[in-house]
């Protein structure tokens, strides 16, 4: 009833997203935090709390499929694929 880029829809991505990624679901995880971001860029900005908060939520789940030692199941978005370049270089 929102419509599908509300920013209330995206929060309920992100919390079905921190769900699967919880429950090491991390493929089914990725495409909802980028959809989350992608609404929260554009209707709230880069530099809104819900937006740095997502962020947050994506780069610990990115973290966890790579201790988990899944992060080669996750798919080839560029965004995706330079965070876990970014976190490998960190460790």
């Amino acid at each position: 009833q929102l419509g599908a880029d509300h920013p209330d829809t995206a929060l309920s991505l992100n919390n079905l997203a921190e769900l699967y990624g919880a429950m090491g679901r991390y493929p089914e995880a990725e495409p909802l935090f980028l959809r989350t971001l992608e609404i929260f860029l554009n209707r709230l900005g880069e530099n809104h709390p819900n937006t740095q908060k997502v962020w947050g939520n994506f780069i610990y789940c990115l973290r966890e499929a790579m201790s988990a030692g899944q992060d080669s199941q996750l798919s080839q978005h560029p965004t995706t694929q330079s965070i876990l370049q970014q976190l490998r270089e960190t460790e």
